[in-house]
């Protein structure tokens, strides 16, 4: 997956939460639980050589853990309560597609991407070309495998963006995306 992709996914709700007629979108919260762990990468998938892509996971990664931890949860021991998935979606006028490594199984993350490339690229009326990314996390509780919570953020790709900037926009989206579970 090219970098730009993943490059900036910034806070502002439009086209995929668009989609929740079709798409499962359960809002249940943190009550309860104690503890929440990334969801296990394929053992097979295909290594990710781009630093600036390890980056990006890096910051996703460590902002779902944040949330979480600054809640008083724990963070990715073994047998955590909850099991957290995410899948960044990148678009432009004619195009949609995903990095779903950190996502899971059986989900729907297909008929996710089905109908943000529909909502956002079919049906969309942007007249300028555009690129945008979404990030969309799952929170699923680990002992009855149920998906409990599940959000978006979207936002346009900043090209060129600095460091910093990729980072608060990441930050950003996580916390937009995060943030109505522990409500």
């Amino acid at each position: 997956m090219n970098s730009l992709r993943l490059l900036a996914v910034a806070a502002c709700v439009a086209v995929f939460s668009s989609c929740s007629s079709s798409v499962h979108m359960p809002k249940g919260s943190s009550r309860g639980y104690t503890s929440a762990r990334t969801v296990k990468r394929a053992p097979n998938a295909s290594a990710i050589t781009s630093s600036r892509e390890k980056s990006v996971h890096n910051l996703i990664q460590g902002n779902i853990k944040a949330q979480f931890k600054a809640r008083g949860m724990g963070y990715n021991a073994p047998d955590a309560d909850l099991v957290v998935g995410y899948m960044v979606v990148y678009q432009n006028n004619s195009m949609t597609t995903s990095f779903d490594d950190y996502f899971g199984y059986g989900r729907g993350g297909s008929e996710i991407l089905d109908q943000a490339h529909k909502k956002g690229v079919i049906e969309g009326n942007r007249a300028d070309y555009f690129e945008r990314a979404g990030l969309i996390v799952d929170v699923i509780d680990a002992k009855t495998n149920k998906l409990i919570f599940r959000n978006v953020s979207v936002g346009d790709i900043v090209n060129g963006a600095t460091d910093a900037q990729r980072k608060q926009a990441i930050a950003n989206a996580v916390n937009e995306a995060l943030v109505p579970f522990f409500k």
